[in-house]
């Protein structure tokens, strides 16, 4: 039994059988998402279409469906905290690239708002995973 399978105590057929269609159609849309994101800031479609306070808003909620739907993408809960980072760098990366477009600005407050969103999201989606992780019997270390 591979290492892996022997740590959380699952054979890789269970860990096979959870990894489903629905869960790769997450992880497709999810990086379709993040395509059409860096697209749309290329071409200008998102420039200053929100109002200013309400800008955090939007920002934390597309961090969040991004954040959301890879982490529901993947197997277990115990390495949203590397989502987590993943996401982070990717709103770094967002700002840097809007601060090289013209009209538009790269913000702290904005990346803090994208990481606020995915944070949010990805604690409760830890939290209904380990509900259910532990209504299946599986104990993990």
């Amino acid at each position: 039994m591979p290492q892996q399978a022997r740590i959380f105590g699952q054979s890789n057929m269970t860990m096979y059988k959870k990894f489903s269609c629905w869960r790769m159609f997450s992880l497709s849309f999810a990086l379709c998402l993040m395509a059409i994101l860096f697209m749309a800031e290329l071409q200008g479609w998102t420039a200053h279409r929100v109002a200013a306070p309400w800008d955090k808003l939007v920002h934390a909620s597309v961090y969040g469906l991004l954040s959301g739907l890879l982490g529901w993408g993947m197997v277990t809960y115990h390495r949203f905290w590397r989502l987590l980072v993943l996401m982070a760098i990717l709103g770094m990366a967002h700002e840097g690239f809007q601060s090289y477009l013209p009209g538009r600005t790269s913000s702290v407050w904005d990346w803090s708002a994208d990481v606020g969103g995915s944070l949010m999201v990805l604690f409760l989606l830890a939290l209904s995973k380990r509900k259910e992780d532990d209504v299946e019997g599986r104990y993990y270390r």
